[in-house]
């Protein structure tokens, strides 16, 4: 039965390419160079999207694999602080970006805000503890800096000690008020002799441009926009930020093409798979 199905398909092929060939016979040469040019350019553009399509699919891929890790990075980042001042990890990603953020407001409105106090989120108030130098490291830790000049105007003051040992007077150059009036403390201080005034560059980084701000949109993957999963393990010590996709994730692209997306890995008490 197969060798007589597969000799009808034979013939069927046959009776086929005859037909087309004798077609293209009967065209006149103008016409069937002008069809052949458009098959050898639809041949070509075929080709192209055969090769750049799925690199483009892949860089997608690879893009999404790169900020779904960074937006865990960041969880991890702001659960540490949060643990900093509370001394214990949340689960409920909304209140963490929250209160971390709040703290980060009440600091750069007021360096003075350390030590225990309270903090506001949505009309509730929470006990913190803030560490001195706190407001620094979330500069550094989530935003971006950048270098700036600025002008620094000196005023140098010429004033003069008396040196025992030598039994007459030296004279120093200071700069600026606050270490003069420490010279001025000394009981070897005689007096102020000359002030001058100057200018100096200073290059500082500036982490307040470009504010980072912990988004709610972070606490979601960015492929499938669902939460993270923040949990502790069974031992209810460690904390586990995990990726929300579960086996692989398909997504079809150009009718013939996919998408893919598998497990972006996780950080289990603060070490990431990926490192590993």
């Amino acid at each position: 039965m197969s060798n007589r199905n597969s000799s009808r398909l034979v013939s069927t092929v046959s009776l086929l390419l005859k037909r087309i060939t004798a077609y293209w016979e009967s065209l006149p040469r103008k016409t069937a160079t002008l069809i052949l040019d458009w098959l050898i350019l639809g041949a070509v553009f075929i080709l192209m999207v055969v090769i750049y399509v799925p690199k483009s699919i892949w860089a997608e891929e690879e893009a999404f694999l790169t900020e779904s890790r960074r937006r865990m990075q960041i969880i991890q980042d702001a659960e540490d602080f949060f643990n900093t001042i509370r001394g214990r990890y949340a689960t409920d990603g909304s209140f963490l970006f929250k209160l971390v953020s709040q703290t980060h407001d009440s600091l750069i409105a007021d360096s003075t805000f350390t030590d225990l106090q309270i903090v506001h989120v949505d009309g509730s108030p929470y006990r913190v503890t803030i560490p001195e130098g706190l407001a620094t490291q979330m500069d550094t830790t989530f935003s971006v800096g950048r270098p700036q000049r600025q002008e620094i105007m000196d005023t140098v003051y010429t004033v003069t000690l008396w040196n025992d040992e030598r039994a007459a007077f030296d004279t120093l150059f200071i700069n600026g008020s606050l270490r003069l009036a420490q010279i001025k403390r000394d009981t070897a201080f005689s007096e102020v002799r000359d002030t001058s005034y100057g200018s100096h560059s200073e290059v500082y980084t500036d982490y307040k441009w470009n504010r980072f701000r912990l988004e709610e949109k972070l606490l979601n993957c960015p492929v499938i926009g669902e939460p993270f999963v923040i949990r502790f393990d069974s031992t209810e010590s460690a904390l586990n930020i995990a990726s929300p996709i579960d086996g692989e994730y398909i997504e079809s692209r150009y009718l013939f093409f996919r998408f893919r997306a598998k497990d972006h890995g996780e950080i289990v008490a603060g070490e990431s798979s990926w490192r590993n």
